[in-house]
């Protein structure tokens, strides 16, 4: 298998592209040129050669047939391989492979052809992005690398430098597949754990997964208990959506920031731990203590309003039997 792309100049498109490609297939070998015959003799040609054609192994997106997403997002090589390589990679799970889409091919597409992704905000500060990053592979023109003496003779290779570049964007590929495996699998257990719930204002986990969006989708929950790493057993607020630290109902105000002995003398868990100042954690060393914690943190007044003001909105929202919906 021969894997063609340009030589000289790298970008973030042309790096995750290699890196995909080798992730399927190990044995292939890489060409970086721009010389048409070695173009034409590529089995997979990506981000040269002014040709889009999947069926014919060729993903350039410098025409206009490369095409763009519905939300406007223009393709790069990586995302027209993602398109049709990246299910094969997530080992054909649909939801791993529109969230690494998401999270990662889009960005890539968006910078390589242009696209702003964001607004700076009052305090002018500019994000480092990942394309950015592999960016500065690219071989340096006047000095030495190391010591930053001015140099006749560049001193590092273009082939050399992606070399490296690529070695980064496979450690980055395989870990966010991981990771983003990890939380899909998460989800589906958080999932399955709440529907087996008694109560909607809780649930109940047995070991740890990473939850605060899935969680804040479920309109009733307010609080989830669960294992920590070392050992004690968690009681955690639900956020109010999962890009804010507001709490839907947090822990009683009269536990917050308290001393251990004096914690367990307001709650009468004698294991208790600790609860955050803020309100939005606190543990006991058993999980009995932890459901202890729990059971009087949904009587406190302000757990009861919530789970009422919330039925209520649920409620309101459901269409009325034999009405018009517009």
């Amino acid at each position: 298998m021969k894997i063609v792309t340009h030589n000289g100049k790298f970008h973030a498109d042309d790096i995750f592209g290699v890196t995909l490609l080798r992730q399927l297939y190990p044995d292939s070998t890489l060409v970086r040129t721009r010389d048409p015959e070695v173009i034409a003799s590529g089995d997979i040609v990506l981000d040269v050669g002014g040709v889009y054609d999947p069926e014919k192994l060729r993903f350039d997106h410098h025409q206009k047939t490369s095409g763009a997403r519905e939300n406007g997002i223009l393709y790069s090589a990586f995302g027209l391989l993602w398109q049709h390589f990246g299910r094969e990679f997530v080992g054909g799970d649909e939801e791993v492979w529109e969230r690494m889409d998401r999270s990662l091919v889009q960005a890539i597409d968006a910078v390589d052809n242009g696209q702003d992704l964001y607004t700076l905000t009052d305090f002018k500060a500019r994000p480092i992005d990942i394309s950015e990053t592999l960016g500065w592979f690219n071989p340096v023109s006047l000095t030495d690398p190391e010591t930053g003496e001015l140099v006749e003779t560049q001193a590092e290779e273009f082939d050399a430098q992606f070399e490296k570049a690529v070695a980064v964007a496979t450690q980055l590929l395989l870990r966010l597949r991981a990771k983003t495996r990890d939380a899909v699998a998460g989800k589906r257990y958080f999932v399955e754990a709440y529907s087996q719930t008694d109560d909607a204002r809780y649930v109940v986990l047995d070991r740890f997964v990473p939850h605060g969006g899935i969680a804040s989708k479920q309109p009733l929950l307010q609080f989830v208990v669960f294992p920590n790493a070392n050992g004690d057993w968690a009681i955690k607020t639900v956020q109010v959506d999962s890009a804010s630290f507001e709490s839907r109902v947090y822990l009683p105000a009269a536990w917050r920031g308290q001393e251990q002995a004096h914690l367990a003398e307001l709650t009468g868990v004698p294991d208790v731990v600790f609860t955050h100042k803020a309100g939005f954690i606190g543990a006991a060393k058993s999980k009995e203590g932890a459901l202890e914690l729990l059971r009087q943190a949904l009587a406190q007044p302000e757990s009861v309003a919530f789970d009422r003001e919330a039925k209520q909105q649920l409620l309101n929202a459901q269409p009325v039997e034999g009405s018009a919906q517009h």
